[in-house]
């Protein structure tokens, strides 16, 4: 009888846990910013260390997106029909979400990476052999319940956590989020919940790996605490692709607070181009702000009032992160500060005095009675 009880302890343990012999997906990344906050605080300009914290995809906006969580896919071939996603908040269940019989989750390669998000609009373009890892359902009240059920659902910095289960119930991961790891990370109103470290077979619920971050978030990408490398679990070879930066590209000078284009060229299929731009060489990054979206060849980047003679850009591939082209050479910003400039060419001229002198004795207060006629 003993044997019979520990045989049956052992098989419900099997049963309801997925992380003995690997989880076939995993947890990788949610958002806990309250829709009254930025990413690390602040306002709409700066976070509260002065900085443009932000998600890659939304950019920097109140509510760093909305309600979202981002899973991926560690087993080849997956089938995640009519899995379910359990929600607990306060560390106490609180709904399901079911993913639907849409062939869409009949064969899903490892490595890819599944958003689930209440405002953005559903899209399966996925094609990993072109590069497309991305698959994201909106489950929402009024979507059309196509990939995932029509159901509002919330993701808060309050002990929120999800757990992973297939189709017969049993439980492939977690519950997994804040509160499970004892004396684990805490995650504010201003922050989001990531893994930081390249998902495989091996992570489990409670990794020491899971963290908070307030500085940046990737939504649909790999997490960049520093950056995920998802190459061992991406077999599917994409077709080869290639970004040649055509301008900035070397010795151009470039005055702070106007309008660059960003222009560039791409062969295969690239569907999203991330810019980034760098002050010192490459020795840090930043994204352009508003994000680029798209690939349409040339974007009009609002140029950052610095001064820098080590300024370089860089155009990613945002589905292979290694096709990436940066400026052939350094290129110049600097900021314009002459009092007497009224062309805004950063040049006293003749052409100021005439701006001046059409102007003369105008006033710009209507209410001044001594405002000539």
């Amino acid at each position: 009888m003993f044997r019979v009880k520990e045989l049956l302890t052992a098989c419900l343990i099997l049963s309801f846990s997925g992380n003995i012999f690997g989880a076939d997906a995993i947890l990788n990344e949610y958002n806990a910013v309250a829709n009254t906050e930025f990413l690390n605080g602040g306002d709409a300009s700066a976070d509260e260390d002065g900085g443009r914290a932000s998600d890659s995809y939304f950019g920097r906006v109140q509510g760093n997106g909305g309600d979202w969580f981002e899973l991926v896919v560690i087993t080849d071939h997956l089938d995640m029909r009519n899995w379910k996603l359990d929600i607990f908040s306060d560390g106490i269940f609180d709904e399901t979400l079911d993913l639907t019989n849409h062939p869409i989750w009949a064969d899903l390669r490892s490595g890819t990476i599944i958003t689930v998000s209440e405002d953005l609009p559903s899209d399966i373009s996925y094609n990993p052999g072109a590069g497309d890892w991305w698959i994201n359902v909106q489950a929402e009240n009024n979507a059309n319940g196509f990939y995932i059920e029509a159901s509002n659902f919330r993701v808060n910095n309050s002990n929120w956590q999800l757990r992973i289960r297939n189709s017969g119930g049993a439980v492939v991961f977690g519950p997994a989020g804040e509160g499970v790891i004892p004396d684990g990370p805490g995650v504010s109103s201003i922050e989001i919940f990531r893994l930081e470290a390249d998902p495989n077979a091996s992570i489990t619920a409670d990794s020491v790996d899971y963290d908070d971050g307030r500085n940046l978030s990737t939504f649909g990408l790999p997490n960049r605490w520093g950056l995920q490398d998802f190459n061992q679990l991406r077999s599917v070879v994409a077709e080869p692709s290639t970004l040649t930066l055509l301008s900035p590209n070397g010795s151009e000078i470039i005055v702070g607070g106007t309008t660059c284009t960003v222009a560039w060229e791409n062969l295969g299929i690239v569907d999203n181009v991330l810019i980034e731009f760098s002050i010192d060489d490459g020795d840090t990054w930043s994204e352009v702000y508003p994000p680029n979206l798209g690939n349409t060849g040339s974007y009009k980047w609002l140029v950052p009032i610095i001064d820098s003679e080590q300024c370089i850009v860089r155009v990613v591939n945002i589905a292979d992160l290694s096709v990436y082209d940066t400026s052939d050479g350094v290129f110049f910003i600097y900021e314009c500060i002459l009092d007497g400039d009224l062309t805004g060419d950063c040049i006293i001229d003749l052409a100021d005095f005439a701006v001046m002198v059409a102007s003369w004795l105008d006033c710009g207060n209507p209410y001044d009675p001594n405002c000539s006629e």
